[in-house]
């Protein structure tokens, strides 16, 4: 009995392995010998592999609010071979008022592959081309969408019909930022019907947020301070750059043009700019504490001592030099509280090109200042062996120099936080994959503590009682420096006669500085002073920012008794 049992049993397991083994060669009958058979209908039913995006990140303001999302969209095509009559089919497109370039002509009426109509359109639109157009057919696909349109529009950039980043951010950080890439396959079953095979292996969602630095709320409010106050005095164009000095975070870098991502093409290229980062300008006075700082820190400058300041006019080298208020004797202190040009280039005079030179460029002048995320310029310092005799003091008051904003707030930022040079930062960090990555902070100590300290006081004083009047607030302490200087006539290569730039720039509370800022005017035409234009822009943007992240008030209303 258990010997026929154990002979059943050997008979099941050999037929188990005989059907094994036949399976088995089946399916490497079907991998091998009949691939090209496969291969070969996929081929005959397929129309064309299309390419497409899905799973771009997301860019953030530091709250987290959304300021570039992806949305679904229609891309339309054809396929040329199954058009009955290709020139009817073109002029068909040409009366719905659907535009195609002349390649895309040709390529219909060569007859083969497929071709795009357009791109990224509403699916409802799409929609009602294909009822109108029979012949064509869309795929859903991914768009770029930026929900505050013309707000930061210049830091977050915009891309491309294929989703790659063409500016801003999204060009910068287009290797983080990209999507999964995949292909659509398309193809007809055996009713003629078409199918979109999607690569089973594409990324499903979005796995990347970058967080800017910048404050959505912040921005969009000194956009529309400047688009006001730039139509008031009738200038150009106007810009601002806030940044915390602790940390090197823009808060916002806006300017009063601007242009809608979601349509930049409608717009021209000169809008795409940030100007903050890009706009070369000689500073003018606002770039005297670059001055100060260095006699204060490396030579003990007294600043009680007096000084003859010409009463306003004053020739060296052959070259007129004029102050804008006639003084007489002032002290140090008051030379840059009454911004005097004259004292400034006789302050200069206690020191050597080689080391003002020196001292400029380890400010970061004439430099990137390695930001990232947004395209900047490097400005112009010209090195001190090619200097004229006029060089060193013209450069002591903003003149022969080229400096950016971004620039600006950066030195202004070292005298916020007490004397340390910080690389200005536009993203706060990155998200992707779930890990978290933080751009490092760089610092450099340009001057002591005790420098900055002074130079905060002097800076207070201007606005209390010197050229920065129109900045002065009861809301926040504002210590700053009014600045005026000529436009190069690109033409002449020479100063405009016309064409001026007014800044101010400065830091607030003045006693305990959290924030540095600069605002900048081309070409202002009610008035040419940075006292009377930027310093009331920066009063107003000073108190926003103040309120909005709670920063020490210098006027505290009165409170009114409950009962």
């Amino acid at each position: 009995m258990l010997k026929t049992e154990n002979s059943r049993l050997t008979f099941f397991s050999w037929f188990a392995v005989f059907i094994f083994c036949l399976m088995g060669a089946k399916v490497v009958y079907l991998q091998t010998a009949q691939n090209d058979f496969y291969a070969g209908k996929a081929t005959r039913q397929s129309k064309g592999v299309m390419e497409s995006t899905k799973g771009r990140g997301l860019i953030l303001d530091a709250n987290g609010s959304p300021l570039a999302l992806n949305k679904k969209s229609a891309s339309l095509y054809v396929f040329p071979e199954e058009l009955k009559n290709r020139q009817a089919f073109i002029d068909r497109l040409r009366r719905e008022g659907i535009k195609i370039s002349a390649g895309k002509k040709r390529r219909i009426m060569n007859g083969k592959g497929f071709v795009w109509i357009t791109r990224n359109v509403e699916v409802a639109d799409a929609k009602r081309i294909q009822e109108e157009i029979p012949e064509i057919e869309y795929v859903l696909e991914e768009q770029r969408f930026y929900p505050e349109r013309k707000l930061a529009a210049s830091i977050v950039g915009f891309t491309g019909i294929d989703n790659e980043g063409l500016n801003g951010v999204e060009y910068r950080y287009n290797d983080v930022l990209e999507g999964s890439k995949f292909q659509l396959l398309a193809m007809r079953d055996n009713k003629g019907k078409r199918i979109i095979f999607e690569d089973p292996q594409k990324k499903k969602d979005v796995d990347t947020v970058v967080y800017l630095t910048i404050d959505e709320y912040l921005q969009g409010l000194s956009e529309e301070i400047l688009r006001q106050d730039t139509a008031e005095f009738m200038a150009d164009k106007g810009m601002a750059i806030a940044m915390d000095a602790q940390t090197g975070e823009i808060i916002f870098a806006a300017s009063s043009g601007g242009f809608d991502p979601n349509e930049f093409r409608k717009s021209p290229q000169s809008e795409w700019k940030n100007y903050p980062a890009s706009f070369l300008y000689e500073p003018g006075s606002i770039f005297k504490p670059v001055l100060f700082s260095l006699l204060l820190d490396k030579h003990n400058l007294n600043t009680n001592r007096a000084i003859d300041c010409e009463n306003g006019m004053y020739t060296l080298y052959g070259h007129t030099i004029k102050d804008v208020s006639k003084s007489g004797i002032l002290s140090v202190e008051q030379v840059l509280i009454k911004s005097s040009n004259i004292c400034m280039v006789k302050l200069s005079d206690g020191i050597s090109k080689k080391e003002f030179y020196e001292y400029i460029k380890s400010l970061g002048f004439g430099d990137k200042t390695g930001i990232s995320g947004v395209i900047e310029e490097e400005g112009l310092v010209r090195n001190y062996k090619r200097w004229s005799g006029l060089s060193k003091p013209s450069i002591s008051i903003g003149q022969e120099i080229l400096v950016t904003p971004l620039q600006m707030v950066r030195f202004y930022g070292a005298i916020a936080n007490g004397g340390m040079l910080m690389n200005p930062k536009i993203v706060k960090k990155v998200e992707k994959g779930g890990e978290t990555f933080t751009p490092k902070n760089k610092e450099e100590r340009v001057f002591s503590e005790a420098t900055a300290k002074r130079i905060q006081g002097l800076l207070e004083k201007v606005v209390k009682e010197g050229t920065g009047k129109n900045a002065y607030s009861d809301y926040v302490e504002i210590g700053g420096k009014t600045g005026t200087g000529q436009r190069i006539d690109t033409e002449t290569g020479t100063y405009s006669k016309t064409g001026y730039v007014a800044s101010f720039a400065g830091v607030f509370p003045a006693d305990n500085p959290k924030i540095a800022m600069v605002v900048v005017y081309k070409e202002p035409k009610s008035s040419i002073y940075g006292g009377v234009t930027a310093a009331r822009t920066f009063r107003s943007l000073a108190e926003q920012v103040s309120m909005h992240l709670g920063l020490k008030r210098s006027y505290v209303y009165e409170s009114v008794p409950t009962s």
